[in-house]
């Protein structure tokens, strides 16, 4: 009698167990798809911010600014939660994956605050310096490509672990 209850339990165990790493997966796919999505939001504020920045249309600049930061900002919030998810699954590659992703995404909060700062500068007239912050924004968006060229390399080289 003591065997089949040994027996059931760990069946029950192990039931349970892989249905909490199919949570977990199923977790980091959907986060993924939202991490994916602010990301091409904040990309499309930024382009914004600077397409406005370079019309002198300073204000909507700003705003637009502001706009991809909270796109980033929720990105990267987004990319810790999954990123607790694989660290639970012991999985490395979409720990990779997701480190990747955060250091993207800090690329692009750096490019955005740096043209935040741009913007109230060219506003005033010290283009010399404002032009200091546009080039870092323009090389933390190089960095940022680059990273997303990362993990574009590692979905391309795991295509069952992502969809």
């Amino acid at each position: 009698m003591r065997k089949i209850i040994m027996v059931l339990v760990l069946v029950t165990l192990v039931v349970s167990l892989s249905g909490c790493l199919d949570t977990q997966i199923a977790q980091i796919d959907q986060l993924t798809d939202t991490i994916n999505s602010y990301l091409k939001q904040g990309d499309t504020y930024f382009n914004q911010a600077a397409t406005s920045t370079n019309k002198y249309q300073y204000e909507t600049a700003l705003q637009q600014c502001n706009n991809a930061s909270s796109q980033f900002n929720n990105a990267r919030t987004s990319t810790q939660e999954a990123l607790i998810y694989a660290k639970n699954l012991q999985d490395q590659i979409y720990i990779n994956y997701l480190q990747v992703t955060l250091n993207e995404v800090d690329a692009k909060i750096n490019a955005t605050n740096e043209l935040k700062m741009a913007i109230p500068l060219f506003k005033n007239n010290d283009t010399k310096t404002a032009n200091t912050h546009v080039d870092l924004a323009n090389q933390y968006m190089e960095t940022s490509l680059d990273y997303q060229k990362q993990r574009e390399d590692i979905v391309q080289q795991n295509p069952t672990k992502f969809k």
